[in-house]
């Protein structure tokens, strides 16, 4: 009670706030008109609204209309139709919510907002009640009573929901049947038809199919627990194109699967051996199902998809248990099928969240940590070893930061990459903030790190806050100590928040770090998070957080910082214009996955703002290729970051099966073009594989050389030997005698003492040289590129510990028909996330 008459009061405080002078604080209760008028331009205006406790997430349910939403860690929902400016409690509104006062738990667990129409809405409880609305919560609508594990609303269609609750049989106090069964529902969740129970995964499929669903599911099961936490060589991956009228089995065993992109990528479990899984990629397009081929042999794997951007995808590889701390990362060609080493290490956590991020809204550049000492970790004493590097060839070659000359008082920094200094990064694996970039604020990146040989991961450790902004190339420390950040206005504004320590203030910059300012906020605050509306194009800001126990939204606007509007994009890098043209590039080329593109975005020191409605524009043009152009090809990987590409398997080389005589294959040189690059090989560096008709007889792989090599060599012996019979009559009596002496010996299965056996010797050896070469086991001794190098050697030959990926967490007191561990950190809910943790 005391709580809702807090709410009810609704404390709201404003405050203006001009660069000249300290700021006015005004109070300002509910139900009052007063309101407080911009004085002057330069104002920013701070507003903060308080709520019961410390919010858990906002959410945009409608940037073009302004709708936002706030639940906090109790469940309850806070609306805004403003961008966060002003908020309205919204239980009161929830028929059977807490303040109805239920009598079964209530509560908002989980906001989803649909795709199709963002004014559709729902509100998944904590208890057997939920809520839905479908005019943006100008009203809502109660729909159970049941529980539901899990809701996904249709990307295309706003009134198909499926979802998953929990069998009767789970309910009683000794489970029998216990089971997750999946429901679709065709009116938003007000009724619901059962579409089949034992199910382990499911999901609506390819957005242009509407009618489209994929489902795990025990088909042979029918009665007992539904085993969870483990793999199961009895759950099969089925398909339905009628919203499961009809369906059927498309991958057998396929325990796992996840669309992104153009990808269907499905965990296939051996059904020879139940520990032994395959990642199987089909292309979205298409259904066209292959096994994702990895250079080496390992049958065993947790997975994680990073990226599947651009043409290819990033694949994170577990090569140990649950709790080994890194894996590597693999690049895909353009059909997903055929991956080759690109980073190792890759530093991750036991959730499968990997220390890798693009750099959004550009093409090929990506962030990593990996570490350094891995092979060493299982000692007590080790410790981590992390370095961050990047790459601006999509995985081709990864780098280390230069670090900043000087740091964010002038201070030389003295920290050279041929010295072993460089920049490191903190990415999503630790407490820090990690690195952080957006789509429209092109080639800014926000980052929490430090120089020096490795990444500091010590608690209270040092850590301070950098930015680059050319997409990483070079970076300046712009503030001491860990911030939490967020970009607004295109990357026209910084803004950034202490957030290891209680902080009353707020700084912000509009000139990308060149001079900052403080905004004193109502209170010292412990700050959760910054955000903007999802594009960052918005002049306005939510920081949220606590005060002595009670959460604060506070709203940032920053629409009367500049007095004019930035013009003169048509004329970008012309004095009169506030738009410059820059290009990203790595440290060698301007190009970057063969082209140059060149952007708009306003200088640096320009003080005006761009605005919802500002277009970038870009220019293109095509470069010829270099060595950036190419990353290794499938049994190929680099000794180092940056050295060439060497085998590290046996290529087969062999001529197709089906290969017609006007038919082409390719003989790799070690190399492939990056997915999605357009660079010129003609005129620059060519290492595309060779072109071999199938009919050729210089086919490398075919016998046909070696053929006409034979019947040159015997030509040769025939021509000579006629010439040496011609000149040496006598050369016919004595090959005579000689046969009638092996006749003999022969015969009776000795030899003279006295006959040498070096011929024998040499015939011997051709025979095993034949026995070699017809086995076509190139590989064991090294192919055309080569001998295998002794990296090969530091590859794990033996078969990992797997770790199941559980399902559904079981119920409370729940005993399944097997001994299974659940792991409820690696619960996979979500078809539609990036990561699968197998």
């Amino acid at each position: 009670k005391i709580i809702m008459s807090f709410l009810t009061f609704s404390l709201f405080v404003l405050v203006g706030f001009s660069l000249a002078q300290n700021p006015n604080i005004h109070v300002e209760q509910s139900g009052s008109s007063h309101t407080i008028q911009k004085e002057t331009p330069g104002n920013v205006v701070v507003k903060e609204f308080m709520i019961d406790s410390a919010p858990e997430e906002v959410i945009w349910a409608d940037s073009k209309n302004k709708l936002v939403f706030a639940r906090s860690t109790s469940g309850t929902v806070y609306r805004s139709n403003d961008n966060g400016n002003t908020w309205k409690y919204q239980m009161e509104n929830m028929k059977g919510s807490l303040v109805a006062g239920s009598s079964t738990p209530g509560g908002i667990a989980e906001v989803v907002v649909s795709e199709a129409n963002r004014n559709y809405i729902f509100f998944r409880g904590y208890g057997d009640t939920h809520w839905i609305t479908t005019d943006g919560g100008l009203s809502y609508e109660s729909v159970g009573p049941y529980q539901l594990k899990q809701i996904i609303l249709h990307k295309r269609v706003p009134q198909w929901v499926l979802s998953s609750r929990w069998s009767s049989g789970c309910q009683e106090l000794e489970k029998t049947n216990c089971n997750v069964q999946a429901y679709i529902s065709y009116d938003f969740g007000k009724s619901w038809r059962l579409l089949a129970s034992y199910v382990a995964q499911f999901g609506f499929g390819r957005p242009h199919i509407d009618q489209e669903i994929f489902m795990v599911m025990f088909e042979k099961q029918n009665s007992g627990n539904q085993k969870f936490g483990s793999w199961d060589k009895d759950a099969d991956l089925f398909r339905s194109d009628d919203l499961w009228q009809t369906y059927k089995k498309v991958i057998p065993n396929g325990n796992r699967f996840l669309i992104l992109g153009n990808y269907l990528f499905v965990a296939k479990v051996s059904p020879e051996s139940q520990n032994e899984v395959q990642l199987v990629v089909g292309r979205e397009d298409k259904l066209i199902y292959e096994i994702g081929r990895l250079p080496f042999e390992l049958k065993e794997h947790s997975y994680t998809i990073l990226e599947a951007s651009d043409g290819a995808v990033f694949l994170h590889v577990n090569h140990g248990d649950l709790s080994t701390p890194y894996g590597n990362i693999y690049l895909s060609d353009a059909d997903g099928w055929r991956y080759s080493l690109s980073l190792r290490n890759n530093r991750r956590d036991v959730r499968g969240k990997c220390d890798f991020e693009k750099v959004q809204g550009l093409e090929g550049i990506y962030i990593a940590n990996y570490i350094e000492n891995a092979e060493f970790l299982g000692q007590r004493t080790t410790k981590e070893h992390v370095v961050t590097v990047m790459t601006f060839d999509k995985g081709g070659k990864w780098a280390k930061i230069k670090a900043p000359t000087h740091d964010s008082t002038g201070k030389e920094t003295d920290c050279e990459i041929d010295e072993g200094c460089s920049l490191h990064l903190h990415g999503v694996t630790d407490e820090w903030s990690p690195f952080y970039s957006s789509k429209n604020a092109l080639g800014l990146i926000l980052a929490a790190g430090n120089i020096g040989k490795f990444l500091d991961l010590s608690h209270g450790g040092t850590v301070n806050t950098y930015l680059s902004r050319d997409a990483g190339r070079s970076w300046t420390e712009i503030r001491k100590g860990s911030h939490i950040y967020e970009f607004g206005d295109h990357g026209g504004l910084l803004v950034l928040a202490k957030d290891r320590e209680p902080t009353n203030e707020v700084i912000f910059s509009w000139d990308e770090g060149i001079t900052w300012k403080s905004l004193p906020l109502p209170g010292l605050t412990n700050v959760n998070n910054i955000v903007s509306e999802p594009n960052t194009t918005s002049l306005s800001f939510l920081v949220y957080g606590t005060r002595e126990n009670v959460g604060v939204v506070i709203h940032l606007d920053f629409t009367n910082l500049h007095v004019r509007q930035c013009e003169g994009i048509e004329a970008a890098g012309k004095q009169q214009s506030s738009y410059e043209i820059w290009s990203p590039t790595d440290s060698n080329s301007k190009c970057l996955l063969g082209k140059q593109v060149r952007y708009t975005r306003r200088k640096r020191a320009e003080e005006c703002f761009n605005g919802d409605n500002y277009e970038r524009k870009q220019f293109v043009t095509n470069c010829v290729c270099t060595e950036e152009d190419y990353e290794c090809d499938y049994g190929f990987e680099r000794t180092d970051l940056s050295g060439p590409c060497v085998a590290v398997k046996s290529i087969n080389n062999d001529v197709p099966q089906v290969c017609p005589p006007t038919g082409e294959y390719t003989i790799s040189k070690g190399y492939r073009k990056v997915a999605g690059d357009v660079c010129d090989p003609v005129n620059g560096i060519d290492l595309l594989p060779t072109v071999v008709t199938c009919g050729s007889i210089f086919s490398p792989s075919s016998f046909s050389w070696i053929k006409l090599l034979f019947l040159l060599a015997l030509g040769g012996v025939v021509y000579f030997g006629y010439k040496y019979v011609q000149e040496n009559p006598e050369f016919i009596d004595d090959w005579k005698v000689y046969l009638d002496s092996k006749r003999k010996y022969h015969e009776i299965g000795v030899e003279p003492e006295t006959f040498s056996g070096d011929e024998f010797d040499i015939e011997e050896s051709l025979d095993d040289t034949n026995q070699m070469f017809s086995n076509n086991d190139f590989g064991n001794t090294g192919d055309s590129f080569g001998p295998i190098p002794p990296a090969a050697s530091h590859h794990d030959t033996h078969v990992p510990t797997l770790e199941p990926p559980p399902s559904f967490e079981p119920p409370p007191n729940f005993t399944s028909n097997t001994n299974t561990n659940t792991n409820e950190d690696l619960q996979f809910s979500n078809f539609q996330t990036t990561e699968i943790p197998l």
